[in-house]
């Protein structure tokens, strides 16, 4: 799948969080061509809270045996390969007729945006850093390689999809490869389909492009490629259109390292061209022969730890905010408090004392109208009979404890009866003494017999029939319709634009934003690609469900959005 896993920010105030199996999906961070990811968390007894990512297939390719496969698949495989330079895998579950996975969630950024950003600076990775990444991955790509089952037997992994979006550098400056789900493997059950080109065209090596057979030695090229691009900041085989892109890795035709960046040492550049070799039997023969030549350049270049010098680098680039952002998740009461819906998770609002009620120690308490409130302690005459209060009383339980004090009161509750243990023997209750009574007036003269009162009986109001609820006109909502519709919040979502043009690859483009309209005319989004998760994206998303459409004839309308913009830098 092109969905990559991506750290997210914390959560906005207001949003839903729905329950999925053991998990709470907290918003989503990604969405490919097979699988949508979500940052969760995992909860368990006593408070137990974890953050996780959930990979759930999405719904319409749940019914489609290929597709199920290929997701079990990479969940299977993934599941074995435990390396610290591998992302893991922790649970394979069915809910509500999709398949999903749950991932380890990991604050960091995929090198795709690390490049991104790096290039939006005008400046260069610098080397060290590139040459540490790209080691680790290849690290991890060779336990992979290497993996044999049970029995012993190799089972012959080839991911076929390494590029930068699926190496994964977290803040602490671990490296991890993603995203195994078109990996090759000699168990796979679901066989890939003869002559169907998988991958992404910029990272291919010729004999995957050419839909020949492919060994580990393809996924050394494409990391070739990844540390030329780290290097130089230029894609080698970029071109106009995808025919063109997969004639030049055909035909290998890219740009000398050193051409383009001049001062990148001669010795770094020959173990690239070395692992971008065309014919396989020239390039490094195993992802650890490349790791082997680049950590030995390393070692003699530079004393400073890769991971450290990672860690520094990354708070520069980004900044603490974005750091803090993606690493202070708050937990589920949190969110909770802050205003988000989280729905299913239960906490409860007065906590349970830590002493339950004992016959030996306790208080009573009648809880009648507000201004009638009596307090019963052990060893007390009865209280007095209250009167209960109106009926409908919708007061809340109160419990109210004092310096020292004893007494549990409770506001008006309907005549309820709560027993509670104190901590100490409540104090008396001492009562005081009626005041004297006045003496009584004089009887009154008796009043001269009233003349008889006519009873008037009073006319009832015959209530009025209620209104008949107004038809809500539909309309036949279409493309033309939709765009009509979004011009009203154009400004908006234009300034989302404005606010992270940080973020944006290009100076002009267009994110495509899906559009879920329901029949009501309420709309949800969910930014599609690369700026899935981002800032920008998650503005757009919140620009767009405030547009209001019309009302229409459909149960719900899903539309796939290009939005188009131009900033000046």
């Amino acid at each position: 799948m092109d969905a990559t896993l991506k750290a997210a920010g914390p959560p906005q105030t207001g949003d839903t969080i729905q329950r999925y199996g053991q998990y709470y999906l907290v918003r989503k961070l990604a969405e490919g061509g097979m699988a949508e990811i979500f940052l969760a968390k995992q909860v368990g007894a006593e408070g137990f809270e974890r953050n996780v990512v959930v990979k759930r297939m999405l719904r319409h390719l749940s019914q489609v045996p290929d597709f199920v496969g290929m997701f079990l698949d990479e969940a299977r495989l993934a599941a074995r390969l435990a390396h610290q330079n591998i992302v893991q895998i922790n649970d394979l579950g069915l809910v509500d007729g999709c398949y999903f996975l749950c991932m380890e969630y990991l604050p960091g950024e995929d090198f795709a945006t690390i490049l991104r950003l790096v290039g939006r600076r005008k400046e260069r990775l610098p080397l060290n850093i590139a040459l540490h990444i790209v080691t680790q991955a290849a690290r991890g790509l060779h336990f992979a390689h290497e993996f044999v089952d049970e029995a012993g037997k190799p089972l012959n992994v080839v991911h076929r999809d390494v590029s930068p979006s699926n190496i994964f550098v977290t803040y602490e400056g671990q490296v991890k490869v993603l995203d195994f789900g078109i990996a090759k493997a000699e168990t796979r059950i679901t066989n890939t389909t003869a002559g169907v080109v998988k991958g992404k065209y910029l990272y291919m090596s010729p004999e995957q492009a050419r839909s020949a057979p492919v060994d580990r030695r393809a996924d050394v090229f494409a990391l070739g490629i990844t540390l030329y691009e780290a290097i130089t900041g230029v894609r080698p085989y970029a071109r106009d259109n995808d025919l063109a892109i997969l004639n030049a890795v055909l035909e290998c035709e890219y740009e000398p390292v050193r051409k383009v960046r001049p001062d990148t040492p001669a010795e770094v550049e020959q173990i690239i061209h070395k692992a971008m070799a065309p014919r396989t039997a020239e390039r490094y023969q195993t992802a650890a022969e490349l790791a082997a030549e680049l950590e030995r350049y390393t070692l003699a270049t530079t004393s400073a730890s890769g991971g450290e010098q990672i860690a520094v680098y990354l708070r520069s680039l980004l900044g603490e905010q974005r750091l803090q952002s993606k690493t202070r998740i708050p937990s589920l009461p949190s969110l909770r408090e802050a205003g988000s819906a989280v729905r299913g998770f239960s906490k409860p609002d007065i906590p349970a004392l830590v002493n339950g009620p004992g016959p030996e120690n306790t208080s009573t308490v009648t809880a009648g109208s507000a201004s009638t409130m009596v307090v019963g302690a052990q060893g007390n005459a009865a209280p007095p009979a209250v009167s209960p209060p109106a009926s409908g009383s919708g007061a809340k339980l109160k419990l109210l404890v004092g310096l020292g004090a004893a007494a549990v009161v409770a506001a008006a509750v309907g005549g309820a009866v709560v027993a509670a243990k104190v901590i100490s023997p409540p104090a008396p209750v001492v009562v005081a003494p009626p005041p004297p009574a006045e003496p009584s007036p004089p009887p009154a003269p008796p009043n001269p017999p009233a003349e008889p009162v006519k009873e008037v009986k009073e006319e009832k109001e015959e209530p009025k029939p209620a209104e008949p609820p107004r038809e809500v006109r539909r309309v036949k909502l279409d493309a033309a319709g939709v765009e009509k519709a979004m011009r009203k919040g154009r400004a908006g979502v234009m300034s989302c634009f404005e606010t992270h043009k940080d973020e944006l690859r290009e100076d002009q483009g267009h994110v495509v934003v899906q559009l879920t309209i329901a029949s009501s005319g309420r709309v949800s989004a969910a930014v599609q690609g690369a700026y899935a998760g981002t800032g920008v994206g998650r503005c757009l998303e919140r620009q767009v469900s405030k547009v209001k459409f019309p009302p229409h004839v459909d149960k719900e309308l899903t539309f796939g959005l290009p939005v188009r913009y131009s900033i000046k830098k």
